[in-house]
């Protein structure tokens, strides 16, 4: 467990993300482990049957205490252009409080996230008049951060009777965290050669910033019930009205911040509550393998657009999901894959995601396993233009477990 906490704080992140990042407060992000993404983007399953760690209905069936962490490494390609981003997923530690009976858990997690540079590539140009000479303009955007949840985790069996077990997970999530927008407006005066070509010259830079401080609380309960061969699960995730402080500061460089200089504007709002609901169904041949369907379902907040980047509001999204896995070699290796559709949309947005899923799971170290997770996937985003987003991302997951009582 000491490996994996030194592996935790080394984790990084840069660069790029989703074009679905610019709506709303930056794009969504599920705190999922590979073994959970390997089955097409499950939420409810998990081919890592060695710790449970995957499904909140399920996490109490361990006597042992698992620590476990996930990290993805994302390369997308938009227009030829080729990006890449590392990020870490989520952080989680769960304990028996009854063994096989009743764990505890917390956890660590982003929840939206944008991490990205634009810059405009070609000036804009404003014509002048007999008070004002012509000038052009370039504008630069930079978005950090994003608001993060912290969690405490339940999970219970209900009862086991006649081959029939009923187990549930209850999750409170605490809300926090701050999204920064740095916007860089550069006017440049327009200077005429001796041919009478029109140069910008004289840049003239004016800073903008706003920061968006989160505060709130959710509710996530997930139920399953299953027999030898079959298991139905449902959750569904609420959010109380999340409190957002805004601050916005009037041409100060972002490095000035840090002396506390007093924002120009500061307001407070909330925003109304998002809803998540997941519904699926597991078919196991037998104990070693099994099929998995799962429907998910997103609406979105009802947010100020102050809080939107771009004034873009944020999306809703739906996505069904089939995934496999079969364990190898006496239960040390799994395999897995999935296929999953994703459908993001709002007024302004209509995008489709496909992608395919490959697992690998291996379980033959002591108290501890590695899951590995490769996504091969298509975004087509309909918008003022129509942009392709091709993507080929890794996820590394690591669980260590010890018996710390008896």
């Amino acid at each position: 467990m000491n490996r994996l906490l030194i592996i935790l704080l080394f984790s990084f992140l840069v660069s790029y993300d989703s074009y679905i990042s610019f709506y709303g407060s930056g794009e969504k992000v599920s705190k999922l482990n590979p073994s959970n993404i390997s089955l097409g983007w499950s939420k409810l399953f998990d081919s890592n049957t060695y710790h449970q760690i995957g499904s909140l209905s399920n996490s109490y069936e361990s006597d042992m205490v698992r620590l476990s962490m996930a990290s993805d490494f994302n390369f997308n390609s938009v227009n030829d252009n080729v990006y890449f981003s590392q990020k870490l997923n989520y952080f989680s530690f769960l304990f028996p409080i009854q063994a096989n009976k009743k764990s505890l858990g917390l956890s660590l997690a982003p929840f939206y996230r944008i991490n990205s540079n634009i810059v405009e590539s070609e000036f804009s140009f404003v014509g002048g008049n007999e008070d004002n000479p012509p000038y052009a303009y370039k504008t630069e955007y930079d978005f950090d951060g994003g608001p993060s949840i912290a969690s405490i985790m339940f999970s219970s069996l209900g009862f086991n009777r006649n081959n029939l077990k009923f187990s549930w997970g209850l999750q409170l999530n605490y809300i926090f965290g701050s999204l920064y927008s740095y916007i860089t407006h550069n006017t440049y005066d327009i200077v005429y050669d001796q041919d009478g070509n029109m140069t910008p010259s004289n840049p003239d830079m004016e800073y903008y910033t706003t920061i968006s401080s989160y505060g709130g609380y959710g509710l996530e309960m997930q139920f399953s019930l299953k027999n030898d061969k079959s298991e139905f699960v449902a959750s569904f995730n609420m959010v109380d009205d999340i409190n957002i402080n805004y601050s916005f500061y009037d041409d100060i460089v972002p490095e000035a911040l840090e002396l506390g200089i007093s924002p120009d504007e500061e307001k407070t709002y909330k925003f109304s509550s998002p809803f998540e609901f997941n519904i699926g169904y597991s078919h196991h041949f037998n104990k070693k393998n099994a099929l998995i369907l799962e429907y998910y379902k997103y609406s979105p907040y009802d947010s100020n657009s102050d809080f939107n980047l771009f004034n873009n509001a944020d999306v809703n999204k739906d996505r069904f999901s089939v995934g496999y896995y079969k364990y190898l070699f006496d239960d040390k290796i799994s395999i897995s894959s999935g296929l999953y559709n994703i459908d993001t949309y709002n007024d302004f947005l209509n995008s489709n995601k496909k992608g395919i899923t490959f697992g690998l799971g291996i379980y033959s170290v002591d108290k501890l396993s590695i899951d590995f997770c490769l996504e091969l996937g298509q975004n087509k985003i309909e918008i003022n233009d129509p942009l392709s987003e091709k993507y080929i991302n890794l996820y590394i997951g690591l669980t260590a477990s010890d018996k710390w009582f008896k």
